[in-house]
């Protein structure tokens, strides 16, 4: 009997080898259906040159496809379990994790394949589903099935994968290649696609050097609010917000303005700079109204813009819009103001966002009180307890300069050592991760369209961040070229 079981080894052993040297290649195959039918082309013409029966159709027959299934399944069982069958054919137990599978050899069509073996013996299911055939899942034909299966059932998802597989087949880690597989889908990636992000920058110099407040700032609008004219049967205007944030301590500064427009935010700033001295610097984003003020200022200073669609470069302005636009909302709810009654609500709110702590607050009573954006402004808290007022008869004016020189200094200090130290953590965007390079197909976000209607995108170049990573591409499209950062960008998983 084991003479004429090698004897069948010996056949089966000789066919396969002609195809051996196909499973190399499969890389190249398109799809597992066309190796599927190269294969049983070479089994027919293995058959007609031993003058076996074969069938007459032109295209090959579902047995022969399923015979060549088994011959491909038979060849990538022998590179990755060769042990375990060596060890199966011996009757012994196995040494790696298959053993929980309790495999066991079985003859089908004259091929030697590995099944699954398990408790369902007993269950009311094909013996295809109780007994799967055992799959490796670093196999190249393994993966070009599972795609097929995906496409097959219309795009299943990573679970309703895993099940497909199993009622023939089992892999090994079949959740893993479910996952990997849906991944790669670029139909299904231009449905759900995962945006790209990159490891936290450091702060810029503009944020850790000292300067007097204002000098560097950041400005954005908020509103529109209602205001109204108090007069019977006049329907409201729309009344914004100018918020000017200092880069350094944070101090606040709101404008009161009736429209968008460039002239309204050339007015907004020259109030501000009238009580607070003209900025040297002013980032803003790419609002029309701030490109507007920039042509008819380049004479003048220097607006550095951010990246259009990145709030997160401007995010100390963008949380002070937020700030006082959840005072106003709480405060307000329906209240009706006039022009004049809202530009008092908002130096109230100014004055709540710069007594803010800039820090957190000692629990220890012999400490100072909490530094905030009003003692780099004022001196003091603009909503502090009022003190007594100190006698300063007996002092020199020379000494007086010097105490309140001394007082700037002690801010400063506090300033460098309790505000500086806590921005040096990174609170999210912890990790690294590769960065985009030239060439490389993306999906644009769109707020207001549905992901399956984002725009596609070439990247033309990228723009390098001190710290050597990319966060901003520049990318080229069917309507042209634009600047976006990479955290509104999804990667097409195609080459």
């Amino acid at each position: 009997m084991d003479i004429v079981n090698r004897e069948k080894r010996k056949k089966t052993f000789a066919v396969v080898k002609e195809v051996n040297y196909l499973i190399d290649l499969i890389d190249g195959i398109s799809s597992s259906l066309h190796c599927l039918r190269l294969i049983a082309w070479l089994f027919r013409f293995s058959d007609k040159c031993r003058r076996k029966p074969t069938t007459k159709t032109i295209s090959p027959s579902p047995d022969e496809l399923r015979r060549a299934s088994y011959c491909i399944i038979f060849n990538i069982q022998q590179q990755h379990f060769s042990n375990d069958i060596q060890l199966l054919r011996k009757n012994q137990a196995l040494k790696s994790n298959l053993k929980f599978l309790t495999p066991f050899l079985d003859n089908v069509t004259g091929f030697e394949l590995i099944k699954v073996g398990g408790r369902l013996d007993y269950a009311d299911l094909p013996n295809s589903q109780k007994h799967p055939i055992l799959l490796p899942s670093d196999s190249q034909f393994v993966l070009k099935y599972v795609r097929h299966l995906h496409l097959r059932n219309f795009h299943a998802g990573p679970k309703a994968l895993v099940a497909f597989i199993r009622l023939e087949f089992w892999i090994v880690n079949a959740r893993d290649v479910a996952r990997r597989i849906v991944r790669s889908c670029v139909h299904c990636v231009r449905y759900k696609p995962v945006l790209l992000q990159q490891v936290m920058g450091p702060l810029p110099v503009t944020r850790i050097t000292p300067a007097r407040p204002f000098e560097r700032c950041g400005i954005d609008f908020c509103g529109p609010i209602n205001t109204f004219l108090r007069i019977r049967g006049k329907p409201p205007t729309k009344s914004y917000l100018a918020v000017f944030v200092c880069l350094v301590t944070k101090a606040v500064h709101i404008e009161v303005v009736s429209d968008l427009s460039t002239n309204a935010f050339l007015n907004a700033l020259k109030r501000m700079s009238g009580r607070r001295k003209m900025p040297c610097d002013i980032f803003c984003d790419n609002a029309t109204n701030f490109v507007g003020a920039s042509n008819q200022l380049k004479d003048l200073k220097q607006f550095l813009f951010k990246t259009e669609r990145a709030p997160h470069f401007g995010s100390l302005w963008e949380a002070a819009v937020k700030s006082a636009k959840g005072l106003l909302n709480r405060t307000l709810a329906n209240t009706k103001l006039t022009f004049e009654e809202l530009n008092t609500v908002a130096v109230e709110v100014e004055a709540i966002l710069n007594s803010r702590p800039l820090s957190s607050m000692s629990s220890d009573p012999n400490d100072f009180g909490a530094l905030t954006p009003g003692h780099f402004l004022v001196g003091d808290s603009l909503r502090g307890l009022l003190e007594r007022s100190l006698e300063l008869k007996t002092v020199s004016h020379l000494d007086h300069y010097n105490t309140i020189t001394a007082i700037k200094q002690s801010f400063w200090c506090r300033w460098s050592v309790d505000y500086i130290n806590e921005l040096r953590a990174r609170v999210k965007w912890t990790t690294h991760s590769p960065d985009l390079t030239n060439g490389a197909l993306v999906i644009i976000h769109d707020d207001n369209l549905p992901p399956q209607r984002w725009r596609l995108g070439r990247v033309e170049s990228t723009v390098l961040g001190r710290d050597g990573h990319v966060r901003v591409v520049n990318l080229r499209t069917a309507n042209g070229t634009l600047c976006r950062p990479i955290h509104k960008l999804a990667i097409l998983p195609i080459c």
